[in-house]
């Protein structure tokens, strides 16, 4: 599969089959994460993969209660050193390179940005000088998903300055 196609098919999965993942598959998706670039190259990033039932069923108030967390494959909490700069950067685009690689393979995913840091350490038992950015579940999608509207091209690209809309070769 093409980036391009992976991009487009990308969706924010929230209804998971009971399916498991082979373990070839998991060997691709984390040398996608481990391939992704990094500010100085200091690879601040470490995944918990929660793959137990009892811990889902645990991070579903963590997480706001958002219940399919307890029905993916895979709960995910992407951890880095706050004292790092870049943090937040790296982790992001390691998630996304592993979120495009999971499409590739048949997969869905969906961010979780909405959660309580310290519930979620406390139940993976993460310790206290690390920083849970963000976390995302992954699976086998469950059913038909539709792509939600996204805002034209012409809405936030610019060139030069801001608000100086970019013009396309052919206008």
């Amino acid at each position: 599969m093409q980036v391009q196609k992976a991009i487009q098919k990308r969706l924010s999965i929230r209804q998971y089959a009971d399916a498991s993942i082979p373990d070839e598959h998991m060997d691709i998706l984390f040398k996608a994460l481990q391939l992704a670039p990094s500010g100085n190259n200091l690879q601040n990033w470490e995944f918990v993969f929660v793959k137990d039932s009892d811990l889902k069923q645990r991070l579903v108030p963590a997480c706001f209660n958002q219940r399919f967390i307890k029905d993916c494959a895979y709960f995910i909490a992407g951890v880095a050193d706050p004292n790092l700069k870049w943090h937040m950067v790296d982790i992001t685009i390691s998630f996304s390179h592993f979120t495009l690689q999971a499409v590739e393979l048949g997969y869905g995913s969906c961010w979780i940005g909405a959660f309580d840091e310290n519930q979620v350490k406390q139940v993976l038992k993460i310790p206290e000088d690390k920083m849970v950015v963000i976390c995302m579940t992954f699976g086998m999608p469950k059913g038909k998903h539709v792509p939600r509207g996204r805002k034209a091209v012409e809405e936030f690209i610019y060139l030069n300055q801001f608000g100086s809309h970019f013009k396309s070769s052919g206008e």
